[in-house]
């Protein structure tokens, strides 16, 4: 990729920056007195009108949003693979679906995403008849294997393992194939914050190292031996001195009874101050790589912002869950 192959979308995107959610419409939209006028905020950042939806309805017109995004931008032939990077977990997420599905259609359940490089209903098809000629590689592959696996145990745990490494793994092949060391850092930071949340798990249920190995994802900035090695009551001591040095913290502090939501929370919020210095720069696929990430937290956000008002939750506990969130 070349910086200067960048400058309409970068001019294009920082002018749609200043119409994301910020803090202050955020606070707007928790001090609301009705649901209805809090949707109706989200018109000034360019989402359709969700007065008067319930959760379901709110989550097909966030879908519908961000596939409208992936679509404008990946129509651009040199940004198409940093809109590939995001549009793949969704094809994963789909993936765990459809192997659970045990060869059904799923294409009705609700739980399929168009927000992949794959459409749900193409997917779905693959996965019912079979022909998965037409799936990337990895993904075809993973799908067959993880339902195997999923038949031969009957545990789905081990059929998600099986997909989140070949995810992470095409994430991490497609990144450096992009040859741009800010992508690349930013896959290896997901690794190791994936590797943080997988030894943390392991260590809260008592697992042993045998299956750790198995769950530990590789290609990370915290090598796979290292936290192999260190697991145990100091496992989480590896990741300090990173960018998840205040989530490794955390994590401990959960191992011992401490809250969790604040370690996922660190975790998060470690890869979004990952672009904090994106906005000093001026062109490039830098700034529209931080876009992308910015406007997954944003749907994030809006999702636990309405739906949180929709089910009662105190708008207290909802900033305290968005509180570090880079906006």
């Amino acid at each position: 990729m070349k910086d200067t192959d960048f400058l309409f979308l970068t001019a294009l995107l920082r002018a749609r920056e200043t119409s994301m959610l910020t803090k202050e419409r955020i606070n707007r939209m928790l001090d609301a007195r009705e649901y209805d006028d809090a949707a109706k905020i989200l018109a000034d950042c360019g989402y359709a009108d969700m007065s008067g939806m319930g959760a379901g309805q709110i989550e097909g017109v966030l879908q519908e949003h961000r596939s409208g995004v992936y679509s404008e931008l990946g129509a651009y032939e040199y940004a198409r693979g940093l809109v590939d990077l995001f549009r793949m977990k969704y094809d994963y997420h789909n993936a765990k679906v459809l192997v659970k599905s045990t060869g059904t259609s799923a294409a009705s359940s609700g739980l399929l995403s168009d927000s992949g490089r794959i459409g749900a209903k193409e997917i779905n098809d693959a996965s019912v008849t079979g022909d998965k000629s037409g799936l990337p590689p990895i993904l075809a592959e993973v799908m067959d294997t993880a339902s195997g696996t999923l038949s031969r145990t009957g545990n789905p745990q081990l059929s998600d393992i099986e997909i989140d490494k070949a995810y992470f793994a095409e994430l991490l092949s497609v990144a450096d194939g992009l040859q741009d060391s800010f992508v690349t850092g930013y896959i290896r930071l997901l690794i190791d914050s994936a590797n943080l949340r997988i030894t943390v798990r392991c260590v809260r249920t008592g697992r042993d190292s045998d299956f750790l190995r198995t769950a530990l994802i590789p290609g990370g900035c915290v090598g796979v031996d290292a936290i192999e090695a260190s697991y145990g009551e100091d496992s989480l001591t590896v990741f300090a001195g990173g960018s998840l040095d205040e989530a490794a913290r955390l994590g401990a502090d959960a191992l011992k009874g401490g809250a969790q939501t604040l370690f996922e929370l660190a975790c998060d919020n470690a890869a979004l101050k990952y672009f904090d210095g994106t906005l000093f720069i001026s062109f490039g696929p830098a700034p529209v790589f931080a876009y992308l990430a910015k406007l997954e937290w944003e749907i994030t956000a809006i999702r636990m912002i309405l739906t949180g008002i929709l089910t009662g939750i105190a708008p207290d506990v909802i900033r305290e869950r968005l509180r570090d969130c880079n906006v």
